[in-house]
C-alpha cells in the first residue's frame, strides 16, 4: 500500500478532543507514519524524516497556523526531492484552508476518507495546484506563508471574536456568526463600537495596477476560492496568484459591497468605495496589525508589508 505520512499538532483546538481516536486509527494502519509535534520548531525534523520515505501523501493535522508553518517549511527548507501531495485534517477553530479544499467534518472522519483514497489508488485523480501567500514583514525574518491575509477590521474582528465569542465557549459556527454581526453593525454605525471597522491611515500599492491611500474597513488578500460562509469578496479579473480587495471605511461602502455579493457584481463590475485586483504582489504601509491565517503580526515601523503569490504547491482536493 502507498505510504502515508502525517504531522499532528496535538495542541490545536479540535485535536485536543480527538487525538486518542486519531492515534487509534494510525495504530491500526500499517502504511501510516505519524509525527506528533512538541512545538512548531520540530516541523523541520518531521519533514526531514518523511523525505527519506518517498510518501504518496502528506497529511497536516492542525489549524490554519499549523498549516501555514508546515507550508513555509516546505517552501524554504524543503528536504523532499519531490514534494508529495498535501492533505489536511481540520484540527483548529476556523480551518478556512482545509475547508476550501473540501476537508470538512471531524478530523477522524476526514482521516478515514484519506486513507481509503490511498488504499484504492485514487489520489492522482484528486490533485490540484494552489498558489500561496508569502508575507514579508520587512524585519529581516523569513516570510510567513498562508492562504488568507487581512488587516483593518478583519484583525479587530479576530480580537473581538477571541475576547468575546470564543471566551464564552460558543461553537465555532455560532462564534463566527456573532462576530460577523458585530462587525457589520459597527461598520453601518449601528453599534457603540463604531471604530471597530475603521483602520488607521494606510497606503496600498498593487505594482503596475493601482496605488491608494485612506482609511479602510476591510483589506484582504487570498488564494482560496471561498472564505467563511462561502463568500467570494475579491477580484476575479486579471493575472496573478493573489486575489485582493480593499473596502473604504463608511457604511455606504459596506452596503454596496453586500449588494454586489448578492447580485454577483462584486469583482465583476466597478462599485464605489471598493478596490479589487488580481496580482502577484501587494504592498501595504500602515500601523494596523495584520493577520495571515489567524496569526497576528505587527508591521515593522517604516517598512511595508509585502505579499507575493507567485509560488504554488500540489494539494489533494475533496471538493465535489
Amino acid at each position: 500500500m502507498p505510504l502515508v505520512v502525517m504531522i499532528s499538532n496535538p495542541l490545536s483546538t479540535t485535536n485536543a478532543k480527538n487525538m486518542d481516536e486519531i492515534r487509534a486509527i494510525v495504530k491500526a494502519s500499517a502504511n501510516v507514519v505519524h509525527y506528533e509535534l512538541d512545538g512548531i520548531d520540530s516541523l523541520g525534523d518531521a519533514m526531514e524524516l518523511f523525505s527519506r520515505a518517498n510518501p504518496a501523501m502528506l497529511i497536516i493535522n492542525g489549524g490554519d497556523g499549523t498549516i501555514g508553518a508546515a507550508l513555509a517549511s516546505l517552501l524554504y527548507q524543503n528536504p523532499f526531492s519531490v514534494i508529495p501531495p498535501i492533505a489536511f485534517l481540520p484540527g483548529g477553530k476556523t480551518n478556512m484552508t482545509a475547508a476550501d479544499l473540501g476537508f470538512k467534518g471531524s478530523p477522524v472522519k476526514v482521516l478515514k476518507k484519506l486513507l481509503k483514497l490511498a488504499q484504492t489508488g485514487t489520489i492522482p485523480d484528486l490533485l490540484t495546484s494552489r498558489n500561496l501567500i508569502e508575507m514579508d514583514l520587512g524585519d529581516g525574518s523569513e516570510p510567513k506563508v498562508g492562504t488568507f491575509f487581512g488587516t483593518a477590521g478583519i484583525v479587530r474582528g479576530i480580537f473581538w471574536c477571541r475576547e468575546n465569542a470564543y471566551a464564552k465557549g460558543l461553537p465555532n459556527s455560532i462564534a463566527h456568526i456573532w462576530s460577523a454581526y458585530k462587525l457589520i453593525t459597527s461598520a453601518l454605525g449601528l453599534s457603540r463600537s463604531k471604530g471597530l471597522m475603521v483602520s488607521d491611515p494606510m497606503s496600498i500599492t498593487v505594482p503596475g495596477s493601482a496605488r491608494m491611500s485612506g482609511r479602510y474597513s476591510i483589506v484582504m488578500s487570498t488564494t482560496l476560492d471561498k472564505l467563511l460562509f462561502g463568500a467570494k469578496p475579491y477580484g476575479r479579473e486579471g493575472k496573478g496568484g493573489l486575489r485582493f480587495s480593499a473596502f473604504e471605511a463608511g457604511p455606504g461602502t459596506l452596503a454596496r459591497a453586500f449588494i454586489g455579493l448578492v447580485t454577483k457584481r462584486f469583482g465583476n463590475a466597478s462599485i464605489e468605495g471598493l478596490h479589487v485586483r488580481k496580482s502577484d504582489e501587494v504592498r501595504i504601509e500602515g500601523t494596523d496589525p495584520v493577520t495571515l491565517d489567524g496569526e497576528i503580526y505587527q508591521p515593522t515601523p517604516g517598512k511595508p508589508v509585502t505579499l507575493k503569490g507567485n509560488r504554488s504547491l500540489t494539494f489533494i482536493s475533496l471538493k465535489k
